[in-house]
């Protein structure tokens, strides 16, 4: 009995080792990797609207100063120097028609400033969806702790912006397939993100634009196959050790 109760401290000195020896790690996906929570999908503002404190748990704002804004596609012909363009200057969606910019409020030239989000509280899951459809540099998406201290970067290479199979070129109507752009996010051991800042490209400021969409916090993430697959493994091989020390008792 001994042993069997020093067996299974072991494995569990060994899986808290495994959950905890990397406390937050940046991911990139195609498709979403966290889901539920809360959601800022930007949908139902006027074009050019600017997003500060328009959804609970998160302010937005941009670097350089001023706040983002809404494009919304079909409201900006003739309007913002970008007439009849689906959007301003080349993302898409992931939900609905609307995505948030940067803005000319802080100084940068429009759509191109690094969006900041900061959380009321400290969280421990966060994602965004992150567009542009003719990138033209890398983007770093950085999640900050308390202090401004920086927790962990991704970096998104310009290659990977968009999906490879993506054909719905600068321009993309709502619901093209697959989406124009690339999930970004942070999961953490401990709720400490207080901030995650999207961008600016490396490409230059006032020469990539760029957008975001679906900004979520306090999402849920199902275990990857590979590591049910290995918890399982562990768990039988525990069983028959059990079992052959039963036997032999």
């Amino acid at each position: 009995m001994k042993k069997r109760v020093v067996l299974l401290l072991a494995i569990s000195a060994m899986l808290a080792t495994i959950a905890w020896s990397d406390p937050i790690v940046g991911f990139q996906s195609y498709t979403p990797i966290l889901s539920g929570g809360t959601v800022a999908n930007f949908e139902g503002f006027s074009e050019f609207t600017v997003i500060t404190n328009q959804y609970a748990g998160m302010t937005f704002s941009q670097t350089g100063g001023g706040a983002p804004w809404i494009d919304n596609y079909g409201q900006n012909a003739g309007g913002g120097g970008c007439s009849g363009a689906a959007w301003c200057y080349g993302y898409g969606a992931a939900s609905g028609s609307g995505v948030l910019t940067g803005s000319t409020q802080g100084g940068n030239v429009v759509t191109t400033a690094g969006i900041i989000v900061n959380f009321t509280t400290p969280q421990s899951n966060v994602q965004a969806f992150l567009s542009d459809t003719a990138p033209l540099g890398n983007y770093t998406i950085t999640a900050y702790g308390a202090g401004n201290t920086v927790l962990d970067t991704v970096t998104v290479l310009e290659s990977a912006v968009t999906p490879p199979t993506y054909t719905g070129g600068v321009d993309p109507a709502p619901g093209t397939f697959p989406l124009p752009g690339i999930y970004v996010g942070f999961e953490d051991a401990l709720p400490n993100i207080v901030s995650l800042q999207i961008g600016p490209s490396t490409a230059g400021a006032g020469t990539d634009a760029f957008a975001v969409d679906n900004v979520s916090f306090g999402g849920t993430n199902v275990p990857e196959p590979t590591s049910i697959a290995l918890l399982g493994g562990v768990l039988v091989l525990v069983a028959r050790r059990l079992r052959r020390k039963d036997k032999q008792v």
